[in-house]
């Protein structure tokens, strides 16, 4: 490794660091972007820099180092505070696999150990992974550090829009798109989650980036605390990401502080470019590699069938009607567990109700195995109800406020699961569910957020809990659910085969919830389910190939009333479920494309190999009611002919507006042309989908 030239290349993206810079000032980073190839001239490019003098600027320039503010000079938001200003210096570089670590003390004149490491890879993918650690020294902050960003990056000053994710429970990942301005864009989430309102991840591009065009820069913090991810200009004319745990109050770092990491691409094709960059990378690095090891289970989940009224003969019968539809997994949802008969009691005390179960959940994990489905079980081990034998028992497990009571959230406080004695009840409590029981999965929920100090603890608590638990059960999967999608960060992924997006099974909602979700997300680790005809959040009532449609596009799972189905509907569903299955593989390892139309009312996606694609078109409103849209398919392979058919079932509506071409599968086209010119298709009703498969001719 050069000296002075810090070079990584993967995918679309290099990173080039200037180690030693010319002017004497500490490490910065010249280039992050598009791949500048195997041996650019990295003298050149650092000599063409123009230094800018104008008025009350300073006289020798101090553009941004890897840690910008630690020397004096800028003024953005320092990366590190205390930032110990102008006192900086770097130790060493020590090359490792993908990458390279960058030591630095507070220079002294003495020898010292290194005190701060900042960690670069860059993945043949081309996803940057980057990290921050602070490591004990004779000078080293004593109180900790209020601030340390896992990943501070500039940005060109082309990158001049923003795109972030906000919205509520039960609307994730709602967009929000702002110019950037001289000044920051701070998101942050103080909730000790990342919360429904605060997904950490956000896209930084040139104007009016969009689906497949201009340079776009994706972020995503690998942490499930609360957080800070900010974008900055200043009038100097740079641009800083920045992206780290934030600590709260008296939530410092210990003496020894390793962040999380914080992982960025780039990709020049726009979100759908950078979106399978962060796909791959996460499919291979991130999730357990018990994702791919098998199909992923169809689901049915008996919440919003039953609630918390659970009858061992009814559940019985769903299982056999969900098995006789097509699912594979049953999941006993809330409500099995002692004196549960709604969400104001019992939280906490993991032990089976012999009013529901008086033979224990024995005679219906046998039943659902029986007829060859897996066994699965919703838990909130982190949460309690005041009224519980727990928390009469152990009040003093219960985070609270200093010298004031627990603050209830959905009439749940927060264990303090940092504590060993709690962290070891929790093990006890889950190790003995899953040693008597054949449980193949976990459905692991956290309905509330977490307030109190230490948030970090808290959270690194819960990671080793889960962490310790998979250890013990390696073969167990387990879902995060945080009331839906207040917590499906990376980092909780790494721990997890599945999340669940939203509480929402409003399909059209969901939709988009999960179009905007996947861009993060690769789909096999998105759950998504069948709702009820009428929503039960929403109460809008929609048609079942749109449900099905939608949730065929994930995790798939089942999440209504069988008993309710009339014999046409259930064959329907039968045909919907055993669809997911045939395009299983293909929707679970294909390249995910989000698709776009010049009109509002229409909206699609797409997965594509090769050697073929399936899309999805969704008519969602009736601004340009009468008119069509025009599908341009992508990923398909140029040079190949493709046959175009709909996927039956067609609802009735859609298929008087299909060409009997498409009906039948008849014409062939190539990679090309329906890439290029696409299929002018005619969906005439709001609120109806259209699936179109694409195979080899």
């Amino acid at each position: 490794m050069d000296d002075r030239w810090l070079y990584l290349r993967g995918g679309e993206v290099s990173l080039l660091i200037d180690a030693h810079p010319e002017d004497g000032t500490l490490p910065r980073v010249l280039h992050f972007g598009a791949d500048l190839g195997a041996a650019p001239d990295f003298d050149a490019i650092a000599a063409l820099k123009p230094t800018i003098v104008w008025g009350a600027r300073m006289d020798i320039p101090r553009p941004p180092c890897v840690i910008p503010g630690a020397e004096a000079g800028y003024f953005g938001t320092p990366a590190i505070v205390p930032s110990h200003a102008a006192r900086w210096t770097l130790d060493r570089v020590e090359a490792v696999a993908e990458g390279f670590d960058l030591f630095f003390d507070v220079a002294t004149g003495e020898p010292r150990n290194a005190f701060v490491r900042l960690e670069y890879r860059l993945s043949p993918h081309g996803v940057l992974a980057s990290r921050a650690c602070v490591y004990p020294s004779p000078d080293g902050f004593p109180d900790g550090l209020n601030w340390l960003a896992a990943l501070a990056l500039p940005l060109p000053a082309t990158a001049h829009e923003v795109l972030s994710f906000g919205g509520d429970w039960a609307r994730e990942f709602a967009t929000q798109r702002q110019t950037l301005a001289t000044g920051a864009l701070v998101f942050e989430s103080r909730r000790g989650r990342p919360g429904h309102d605060r997904f950490p991840g956000l896209f930084v591009g040139a104007p009016g980036f969009d689906e497949d065009r201009g340079d776009v820069y994706a972020f995503s913090l690998a942490w499930s605390g609360s957080h800070r991810l900010a974008v900055e200009r200043l009038r100097e004319g740079e641009i800083v990401v920045q992206a780290g745990e934030l600590h709260l109050d008296a939530d410092r770092t210990p003496d020894r502080y390793e962040s999380p990491w914080c992982y960025a691409t780039f990709s020049p094709r726009g979100l759908n470019g950078a979106m399978q960059a962060l796909h791959a990378f996460v499919r291979e690095r991130i999730v357990p590699r018990t994702v791919a090891a098998k199909p992923r289970p169809v689901h049915y989940n008996t919440w919003e069938a039953v609630y918390f009224k659970h009858d061992v003969a009814t559940l019985k019968d769903l299982a056999t009607r969900a098995a006789a539809v097509g699912a594979e997994r049953f999941v006993l949802d809330d409500g099995w567990f002692k004196g549960r008969d709604d969400d104001r009691a019992a939280l906490g005390d993991w032990i089976v109700d012999t009013r529901k179960y008086p033979d224990g959940l024995k005679p219906l994990i046998d039943h659902v195995r029986g007829l060859g489905l897996e066994f699965g079980l919703w838990v909130e081990p982190e949460m309690v109800n005041p009224d519980s034998d727990l928390a009469r028992a152990h009040s003093d497990w219960l985070r609270r406020e200093t010298g004031g009571p627990p603050l209830l959230q959905r009439h749940q406080a927060i264990l303090d699961i940092a504590r060993a004695d709690v962290s070891a009840y929790l093990f006890d409590a889950l190790n003995a569910l899953l040693t008597a029981h054949p449980i193949s999965y976990l459905k692991w929920d956290m309905n509330r957020d977490v307030t109190g100090a230490a948030h970090g603890a808290y959270v690194r608590a819960l990671y080793a809990l889960i962490d310790r638990l998979r250890t013990a059960h390696p073969a167990v999967e387990i879902e995060t659910c945080a009331s839906g999608g207040g917590r499906c960060d990376y980092g909780m992924l790494a721990r997890t085969e599945r999340v669940w997006v939203s509480d929402s099974n409003d399909a059209l909602d969901r939709f988009e919830i999960q179009r905007n979700a996947n861009l993060f997300l690769p789909p096999e680790i998105a759950g998504v389910h069948v709702g009820p005809a009428a929503c039960h959040i929403t109460g809008r009532r929609l048609s079942l190939d749109l449900r099905a449609h939608v949730a065929l596009f994930g995790h798939m799972g089942l999440e209504l009333d069988l008993r309710e189905l009339n014999e046409a509907d259930g064959k329907r569903l039968r045909q919907h479920v055993a669809n997911h299955k045939r395009f299983r593989k293909l929707l679970h390892a294909g390249r995910y494309w989000r698709i776009s139309f010049d009109d509002p009312d229409h909206a699609g996606i797409c997965v594509s190999s090769d050697a073929e694609a399936l899309v999805l078109i969704v008519r969602t409103g009736s601004a340009a009611l009468g008119r069509g849209a025009v599908l341009r398919v992508p990923g398909l392979n140029d040079e190949r002919a493709y046959r175009a058919l709909a996927v039956a079932p067609v609802a009735a509506s859609v298929a008087h507006g299909l060409s009997a071409t498409l009906a039948k599968g008849g014409a062939a086209l190539s990679g090309r042309v329906l890439a290029a010119r696409g299929l002018e298709l005619f969906l005439p009703r709001p609120e109806t989908s259209l699936l179109l498969h694409f195979g080899a001719a």
